[in-house]
């Protein structure tokens, strides 16, 4: 071991300066205010080792960092610049070999014995904030050391022996339970499940991060005064908030949703329900009507003009950006007033149809942002025809009774899937027929899908897609739908028209353009008739379980265009042999043949039923899968259409372009 001269001296601070001899050439003020602050609370723990300089000054070999220290406690003036500092003298000694040795040999103390320290000061009656005061650290630092000081012996024993990294330990301290702490580090298999981002994951899998809708609906000081608990993650960099009681949380937001739905149900609403899942209205098959805006009246007229030419004013003002800081702040405040106060005029200028309310409902959801969420205007499948009902004139209690007769006196058999599928193709092309004698009906069938797209943003399906205006001119082909596509008579005619249209169309496809621009508008509107029909879809698959509601739009072109299905159908012997005597029977029975007839029927072999059924149906019956709803009109309508003969009609498949 080297001897060296040694003394110790208490030198003047302002007599002091850093010496050359110093290794550390790149210095840093990090953790000089921190030093600084146990300086001045503890005192100096630590001797300054210096050698005579010039000037009678005394160059400090090692303790550069003290020394920046305490010249930074001079000039707060929590020392005087004369301050003494205890100081070791040496006079023989390579300086830089000194310096050298403090820097190099000096060792932090470990992460555990740091955390156990800080316990020891919390324990001794130290407050987190006094803790940070004396070492010049924030408190954020003392609280997050004390988090870790309350983690599972094994953890920390782990940590101690460098099993457990400092960033794996502060995951794992987001549970205050040491069971749940050893279990995902213990019970983890693999590096990734050992991964920090991993442990939070599997610490908080049965909470709700204090962002969630759920969380930011009911409110973090709510929760908590209901009695919940909750987990703070100190180490992550938003300080994030878990709520714990999971239950009681969902119960509170259930709680919420159901008190805002009783307010709707105030409203007039025919029903109100609360959505914990926030997609109850996609995923439901709900039609649904919509509000209309009503003229101002001119009261309100006149405050909208005066709020409209305030806010004006307003706007000026504030791109102008000449006043104050003070004057813009209000001028912009008012300007949110006033666009308020207009939107809740045009609110109170919106509303639903009356007469539709009590057969529309709500639904009440979270948003992301913690808000209620209110989809009105939904209606159920079932009370959808009642809706349709009331558009065309009836009465509410009418709506009801045709709803209910029509689900009483329903005759429709339960005949097989595909068989449905079938006969719905049969009609689709029928349809296809008469709608394409109809441009009027078609202009407006193309127009619907169209604008639906174009104008009705928040509206779920309908549009086309992959042309420029969306609407695909394909044709869903509706000969593998059907046993015998030869046999089919609305089929064949359906071929047949578009046989002819396609001979009248040039050859080439280059030459469509300019042959288009060539013909007259009635020509156009029969070839737009035809198009519209191609794309028509009025065939229910045998996978869809529930009628889908482009079924329901067919329902309103047939009416729209008299379409009549028994002038293309009729329930021949090969249609009958594919049903069972049962479903003969229901056919039977829904024309009020005598019971006794119908048993006689049912006692015969399976084709003398068939011919005897023929023999006993009424010629227009059809299956119940292609007829076309009625709904009651107005009286006056109902008596056009009684004296409305064929020949009012129009001839289905005359077309312009033939």
């Amino acid at each position: 071991m080297t001897d060296t001269t040694t003394d110790l001296h208490t030198i003047p601070l302002n007599k002091l300066v850093p010496s050359p001899a110093n290794v550390r050439r790149f210095r840093s003020d990090a953790g000089i205010t921190e030093l600084a602050a146990s300086l001045h609370a503890h005192g100096q723990l630590q001797n300054l080792v210096v050698s005579k300089g010039s000037k009678g000054k005394f160059e400090v070999v090692a303790g550069a960092r003290r020394l920046a220290a305490f010249a930074l406690l001079a000039k707060e003036g929590k020392i005087t610049k004369d301050h003494g500092i205890m100081c070791q003298f040496r006079t023989e000694a390579n300086n830089a070999e000194l310096s050298l040795a403090e820097n190099i040999v000096r060792e932090r103390m470990s992460e555990v014995d740091e955390i156990a320290a800080f316990r020891t000061l919390s324990e001794g009656g130290l407050p987190p904030e006094e803790i940070a005061a004396r070492f010049g650290i924030s408190h954020m630092t003392v609280r997050r050391r004390l988090k870790l000081a309350h983690l599972s012996p094994r953890i920390l024993a782990a940590m101690g022996e460098g099993d457990i990294t400092l960033e794996q330990a502060e995951a794992l301290a987001l549970s205050d339970d040491h069971a749940e702490q050893e279990a995902a580090w213990f019970d983890a298999t693999g590096y990734y499940a050992r991964e920090p981002r991993t442990i939070r994951e599997t610490l908080s899998r049965e909470h709700v991060k204090g962002d969630h809708r759920f969380a930011r609906c009911i409110g973090l000081e709510a929760y908590e005064q209901a009695g919940g608990a909750v987990s703070r993650d100190l180490f992550s960099a938003a300080s994030d908030v878990y709520l714990t009681d999971r239950p009681l949380l969902t119960r509170m937001v259930v709680e919420k949703l159901n008190e805002e739905a009783e307010v709707l149900a105030a409203e007039g609403w025919g029903w109100a329900e609360p959505d914990l899942e926030g997609n109850l209205h996609y995923a439901s098959g709900y039609h649904r009507i919509y509000p209309t805006r009503r003229e101002p009246t001119p009261e309100q007229q006149a405050e909208i003009e005066a709020l409209q030419a305030e806010a004006d004013a307003l706007t000026e003002t504030l791109n102008a950006d000449d006043g104050t800081e003070a004057e813009l702040e209000a001028a912009s405040e008012r300007y949110d007033a006033v666009q308020e106060c207009l939107e809740a005029l045009y609110d109170a200028m919106t509303t639903y149809d009356p007469a539709l309310i009590g057969k529309a409902g709500c639904v009440v959801s979270v948003g992301r942002d913690g808000s209620m969420q209110i989809s009105r205007g939904l209606v159920r499948a079932d009370d959808w025809k009642a809706v349709e009902a009331i558009r065309n004139g009836a009465t509410a209690e009418e709506a009801d009774a045709l709803v209910t007769d029509e689900a009483t006196d329903d005759d429709a058999p339960a005949i097989s899937s595909v068989l449905v599928e079938e006969l719905t193709a049969q009609r689709t092309a029928a349809l296809r027929i008469t709608l394409a004698g109809r441009p009027d009906i078609a202009l407006a069938a193309s127009l619907h899908p169209l604008l639906i797209r174009a104008f009705y943003k928040n509206s779920m399906g309908y549009a086309s897609f992959e042309s420029a205006v969306e609407l695909r001119g394909e044709q869903k082909d509706l000969t593998p739908a059907i046993q015998n596509p030869a046999a089919c008579a609305a089929l064949t005619g359906w071929n047949d028209l578009i046989e002819r249209i396609n001979q009248s169309l040039p050859g080439d496809v280059a030459e469509l353009w300019e042959w288009l621009i060539e013909q007259k508008l009635p020509t156009l509107l029969d070839l737009l008739a035809v198009v519209t029909a191609i794309n028509l879809n009025a065939v229910q698959m045998r996978h869809e379980k529930k009628r889908p509601v482009r079924l329901a739009r067919a329902d309103e072109i047939a009416r729209a265009v008299n379409f009549d299905i028994t002038r293309h159908f009729k329930a021949d012997q090969a249609f009958l042999e594919r049903l069972s005597k049962k479903q003969l029977a229901d056919i039977l029975a829904s024309q009020d043949v005598p019971a006794d007839r119908i048993a006689s029927m049912q006692k015969l072999p399976k084709y003398e039923a068939v011919i005897r059924t023929v023999a006993e149906m009424r010629a227009d019956y059809v299956p119940a899968c292609i007829e076309t709803p009625a709904f009651p009109d107005t009286a006056e309508d109902i008596e056009d259409a009684e004296d409305m003969g064929d020949d009012d009609r129009g001839d289905d498949v005359a077309l312009a372009a033939e």
